[in-house]
C-alpha cells in the first residue's frame, strides 16, 4: 500500500484547484484546494466548508475521494467508493495514494474533474513592464504574468483568488486553443472569448491583421463584453495608437485616455468616450502580423501594467499560431499545385481522356457531402470532415497516376486491333486477292498451252475466271467489312458479335501453295472481345496501373489527415463481390471512400465526351448500366442511389 502523505505543515495556502467539466459554453466551475479536501455526495458537518466539495449526484458516494497536499505535490486517495475513482482512465486501488500532475483528469462515476496546479515561475524570472509601452519582442509564447505567481495566490482573498484562477484558466485555455485550432477565423473567435475572461473590466476588443507586410492592418474581429459582435469594417480605432504599436513594435497602455495628451485629441477616442485602452502587436521575429486592442469606456483605470503584460503574452502566442496557419496554408497550396501538375502530366499522355481525374474528384466530393441526405440511416450517420473531403479529393485526382507507366500504344488503344495491326490485316487481304488472281491466271495460261485453245476459247475461259475472281473479291470485301465491324468495342456485355468462322476457314494459298490464313489467332481473339477493346494481356498492363499508382503514392510522406490517400486510390477497381482487382477485396474490406471513388470513376468513364473507341453514353443509359452493376453485386447500391438522388454529376 502506498504510504499516506503527511499534510503540509505550512498550511493555509492554495497551490491548486479542481475544474469541474460540464457545459463548455458556461464558465468553468472551480474549487480551490487547501491542505486537504474530501469530495462526496452529502455535506460533512465534521469538515469545514473549505475542506469539502459537495457533488450531489447519486453515482457519487457519501465520502468518495480525498486529496492531500505535501509541499507543492498533491495526491489522491479513493475512500472505498461504490463506483470507483479513475485518474486518466486508470482506476485507483481504494486506500492507496496516487500523486497528481497538472492536467490530470479525475473521473468520479460520470463526473469529470481536472486537476490544475498553480505553481508558476518565480517573480524574479518575469519580464519587466514599462510604463505606457512594453517591448513585445521580449516575450516568448509561454510567458506567465507575475500577478499569477504562487505567492500572490497565497496572499489573495477568496474573491481575488477566484479572479486569479479564472485568469490562469483562461490563459491555459488560450494555449490549448492555439494548439487545436486550424483556421484563422476560429482562432479569432476563441481569442475574443478569452479576452473578456482575462480582463474582467474590458468592454470591447478588436483584432486587426495584415494580409502582407506591405498592407495596412484590417479589422477582422470586433466584440463587446455582452457578446454582441460588431462589424469589424465599421470599427473606429485610433490611428495614433495603431501606428505606434505597428511601427515601434511595442505594446501600449493608456489609463484615463481622455486626459492623456497623446490620445485625448483623437476623434475615435473622444466620440466613443474611451477611458482606458491597451494595445499589443502580433509579432513573430521582426514581422508584425497585426495587433489586439482592448478598451473600456467606463473605468479610467480598467487596466494595469500586469494586464498589459498578460495581453502581450497572449499576442505572442497568437502571433505564432497565425504564422503557423500562414505556413500551413502555403504548404497546402504547394501540395495542391503539385497534385494538379502531376495529374496534368498524366492526362497529357492521353489527351482523349483529359479532364477525367478532375471530374471524378468533383463528383466524389459532391457524393461524400450528400451522404447526410441519404435515405439509408446507416449512411446518414457518416460525416466527412473538411480534412477527410480533401483526402477523398486527392485520392480521386491521383487514382490513375500509375498510367504513367503504361505503354502509350496500349493506353491510347482505340479499337480492338491496334491501328498498325489493322493496316497490316488490310494489306494481307490485298495480298490474298493478288495471290488468287496470280493462281487463277497462271492456271489459265497453263491449260491454254497444254490444250491448245483457240483464241475464242481462251477469251471465253478468261472471262469466266474474271467473273469468279470478281465474286471472290466481293467476298473478301465483305469479310473485311465484317472485321471492321467486329473491331468496334462494345460498351457493355451482351452486344451481338459478328461471325468470323467463314473468314477463319476461308481457303487461300500463297504463291508457293502454302495456306494463307486471312486472320491470325491473336486477331480472332481480339475481335471476339465481348466488351471494350483490350486483350487479356493489354488489360493486365492497364490493371497494373492501380498497383503502380499505390507504389507511387505510398512514397509520399502524407500528413496524418491525408494518410488514407494511397489506400483509397488503390481500391477504386475493386468490386463488392470480390471480382475486382488488384486484390480481389470483398464487401466490408472496401472503405466507403473507395466505394465513392469507384462509382464516380465508372460514371465519368461512361459519360465522358466522345472518344475514338466509344461514343459518349447518355446520362440515363449510363445510370441504367450502373444499376446493372449494382444488381450484379459489383458496386454499392445504397451509395449509388445517393449519387442519383443528389445528381452529384451536376456541378456549378
Amino acid at each position: 500500500m502506498t504510504k499516506e502523505p503527511a499534510p503540509d505543515q505550512a498550511g493555509g495556502g492554495v497551490s491548486a484547484y479542481l475544474e469541474l467539466l460540464g457545459n463548455r459554453a458556461a464558465k468553468p466551475q472551480l474549487f480551490p484546494l487547501h491542505d486537504e479536501i474530501v469530495i462526496g455526495r452529502d455535506r460533512q458537518d465534521a469538515l469545514p466548508s473549505d475542506q469539502f466539495v459537495c457533488i450531489p449526484q447519486h453515482t457519487i458516494s457519501r465520502r468518495h475521494v480525498r486529496l492531500r497536499r505535501r509541499g507543492a505535490a498533491w495526491s489522491v486517495e479513493d475512500l472505498h467508493s461504490s463506483n470507483g475513482t479513475f485518474v486518466n482512465g486508470e482506476r485507483l486501488l481504494p486506500g492507496s495514494w496516487r500523486e497528481l500532475g497538472d492536467g490530470d483528469e479525475l473521473a468520479l462515476a460520470s463526473t469529470q474533474l481536472v486537476f490544475r496546479s498553480l505553481v508558476a515561475p518565480s517573480a524574479a524570472s518575469m519580464p519587466t513592464v514599462i510604463r505606457k509601452s512594453v517591448d513585445a519582442t521580449q516575450y516568448a509564447p509561454t510567458t506567465m504574468p507575475a500577478t499569477m505567481s504562487v505567492s500572490a495566490a497565497h496572499d489573495a482573498t477568496r474573491g481575488e483568488l477566484e479572479q486569479s484562477v479564472l485568469k490562469l484558466h483562461a490563459m491555459a485555455q488560450v494555449s490549448i486553443a492555439l494548439g487545436v485550432v486550424t483556421d484563422r477565423e476560429t482562432l479569432s473567435e476563441k481569442i475574443m472569448n478569452f479576452i473578456f475572461d482575462l480582463f474582467p473590466l474590458a468592454e470591447r476588443a478588436f483584432i486587426l491583421l495584415r494580409q502582407s507586410e506591405r498592407d495596412p492592418p484590417v479589422p477582422v474581429a470586433a466584440r463587446r463584453r455582452n457578446g454582441a459582435a460588431e462589424d469589424p469594417s465599421q470599427a473606429r480605432l485610433s490611428h495614433t495608437i495603431v501606428d505606434e504599436v505597428l511601427n515601434k513594435k511595442h505594446a501600449i497602455l493608456s489609463s484615463d485616455t481622455l486626459s492623456d495628451r497623446h490620445f485625448a485629441s483623437q476623434d475615435s477616442i473622444v466620440s466613443q468616450a474611451i477611458r482606458s485602452a491597451m494595445c499589443a502587436p502580433l509579432i513573430v521575429g521582426n514581422e508584425v502580423l497585426g495587433l489586439i486592442q482592448v478598451d473600456s469606456s467606463s473605468d479610467p483605470h480598467a487596466f494595469q501594467e500586469a494586464d498589459l503584460e498578460l495581453l502581450t503574452g497572449v499576442c505572442a502566442e497568437t502571433a505564432v499560431a497565425l504564422k503557423n496557419f500562414q505556413l500551413y496554408t502555403d504548404i497546402e497550396r504547394l501540395l495542391d499545385g503539385f497534385v494538379r501538375a502531376s495529374v496534368q502530366a498524366i492526362e497529357e499522355r492521353d489527351p482523349v481522356t483529359a479532364g477525367h481525374s478532375f471530374r471524378v474528384a468533383t463528383y466524389a466530393e459532391s457524393l461524400a457531402v450528400a451522404l447526410d441526405r441519404a435515405a439509408e440511416p446507416q449512411l446518414r450517420r457518416i460525416s466527412f470532415s473538411k480534412a477527410q473531403l480533401r483526402e477523398i479529393r486527392y485520392a480521386a485526382l491521383l487514382h490513375d497516376f500509375g498510367k504513367v507507366g503504361v505503354r502509350e500504344h496500349v493506353l491510347r488503344k482505340e479499337k480492338k486491333l491496334h491501328h498498325a495491326d489493322m493496316r497490316l490485316l488490310e494489306q494481307r487481304f490485298r495480298y490474298a486477292r493478288a495471290c488468287m488472281e496470280r493462281h487463277a491466271f497462271r492456271g489459265l495460261a497453263q491449260r491454254h498451252i497444254e490444250e491448245g485453245w483457240s483464241a475464242a476459247r481462251f477469251r471465253s475461259e478468261k472471262e469466266g475466271i474474271e467473273v469468279q475472281l470478281l465474286d471472290e473479291a466481293g467476298r473478301l470485301d465483305a469479310f473485311l467489312a465484317t472485321i471492321r465491324s467486329a473491331n468496334e468495342p462494345a460498351v457493355k456485355r451482351g452486344s451481338p458479335l459478328p461471325d468470323l468462322r467463314d473468314i477463319v476457314h476461308y481457303p487461300c494459298h500463297d504463291p508457293d501453295g502454302l495456306p494463307l490464313p486471312l486472320l491470325e489467332e491473336h486477331e480472332v481473339s481480339a475481335l471476339s472481345l465481348p466488351k471494350g477493346c483490350l486483350t487479356a494481356d493489354e488489360r493486365r498492363q492497364i490493371e497494373e496501373h492501380v498497383v503502380d499508382s499505390y507504389s507511387f503514392l505510398v512514397l509520399i510522406p502524407w500528413t496524418r489527415d491525408l494518410s488514407g490517400v494511397p489506400a483509397i486510390a488503390h481500391g477504386h477497381h475493386e468490386k463488392l463481390d470480390g471480382s475486382g482487382y488488384p486484390m480481389g477485396l470483398k464487401g466490408p474490406q472496401i472503405s466507403v471512400q473507395t466505394r465513392i471513388l469507384t462509382i464516380c470513376d465508372i460514371y465519368d468513364a461512361l459519360t465522358a465526351g466522345d472518344r475514338p473507341y466509344k461514343k459518349a453514353v447518355p446520362v440515363e443509359l449510363a445510370l441504367d448500366i450502373m444499376r446493372e452493376e449494382c444488381d450484379a453485386g459489383h458496386i454499392d447500391g445504397n451509395l449509388f442511389q445517393v449519387f442519383v438522388d443528389a445528381q452529384a454529376w451536376i456541378t456549378s
